[in-house]
């Protein structure tokens, strides 16, 4: 009877080392999962984020050209405007440097 008892201990114990085991092993399985599932929430964040970031960009990128139309078309205008002011004193100038020139030469 005794002997039937610690039979039945040692059986118990063994079950419970087994159980304990398995337990262990599915503790590490979950870890392994839980980690994978962080690694890919990882993975999927900075591929968001990247594509975010891209899009934030390219709208910048978008609206600055959008901004800088107007500025080209008031420089293109400016541009003009001097070029035509410059001709016309640069005839005026050619005029009055031609009429000194005969002038001095005696010529009139």
């Amino acid at each position: 009877m005794l002997a039937e008892v610690i039979k039945g201990i040692r059986e118990t114990e063994g079950k419970a080392e087994e159980i304990r085991r398995s337990a262990q092993a599915e503790s590490r399985r979950i870890i392994q999962d839980a980690e994978q599932q962080a690694a890919e929430l990882v993975r999927k964040g900075l591929a968001e984020g990247e594509a975010k970031r891209r899009e934030i960009l390219a709208a910048a990128e978008q609206e600055a050209q959008q901004a800088v139309i107007p500025i080209q078309q008031r420089a293109a205008a400016d541009v003009q405007q001097l070029q035509a002011g410059a001709r016309a004193r640069q005839e005026a100038a050619i005029k009055m440097v031609m009429e000194r020139i005969v002038k001095t030469d005696g010529h009139s």
